[in-house]
């Protein structure tokens, strides 16, 4: 079974971490996150995963065990502490 990945934030930067898990022997994204739902649905369309424009469900998801966070710098703490709250790895 893959180890799968939860990208939170769904902008530019997203793309080069859906790269890096792709280029990792068994792993994948298996869910992404935005709150804008069209920037979602973009990545999800684009890598083949789940899109979620609500965390805590995303986070509730037991496909996701490894959540990377592609917000802006600024904006880090909140969504990783969530998912470290959620018992998932965090990048």
């Amino acid at each position: 079974m893959a180890i799968g990945f939860g990208i939170v934030g769904c902008g530019m930067i997203s793309k080069f971490h859906c790269k890096a898990v792709a280029d990792l022997r068994g792993a994948k994204v298996a869910a992404c996150f935005d709150t804008f739902a069209g920037s979602a649905e973009r990545l999800a369309g684009e890598v083949g995963c789940k899109p979620y424009t609500d965390l805590s469900a995303m986070l509730a998801d037991p496909a996701v065990q490894v959540v990377s966070i592609c917000t802006p710098s600024g904006a880090h703490m909140e969504p990783a502490i969530a998912a470290a709250k959620a018992g998932k790895h965090v990048i």
